[in-house]
């Protein structure tokens, strides 16, 4: 149960982020609890708007690069994670052996061997 929390947080950042996240109509704040709040159109040309939390007029994600491949990233990782665990037999047999699989699925370049 410990790890299935974890699990669930995991899959609920890939699927948001990977999914329903778009950094041109979004911004973040980690004021209060955190918020994502509307972009004012044309307000700014970063690939994404973090609020800096001690100077929320700051933009700590406007020197970001390659956001659109981290999105797709994590979006091919939910999937790859939906789709394993929708394969995973109920009496849990295989679950040693099943991170290393999982992460060399979501992250091709790892070498556990």
């Amino acid at each position: 149960m410990f790890w299935q929390n974890y699990g669930s947080l995991l899959m609920d950042f890939l699927y948001f982020f990977g999914n329903v996240f778009d950094p041109r109509q979004m911004r973040i704040s980690v004021q209060g609890t955190g918020v994502y709040i509307k972009r004012e159109r044309g307000y700014s040309i970063d690939p994404i708007h973090i609020d800096d939390p001690l100077f929320p007029t700051n933009n700590v994600g406007r020197n970001c690069f390659r956001i659109h491949q981290c999105i797709k990233a994590f979006s091919e990782a939910y999937s790859i994670l939906e789709s394993e665990l929708a394969c995973l037999p109920s009496n849990g047999d295989s679950c040693s052996r099943l991170p290393y699989k999982l992460l060399q699925k979501i992250i091709p370049s790892i070498n556990l061997s």
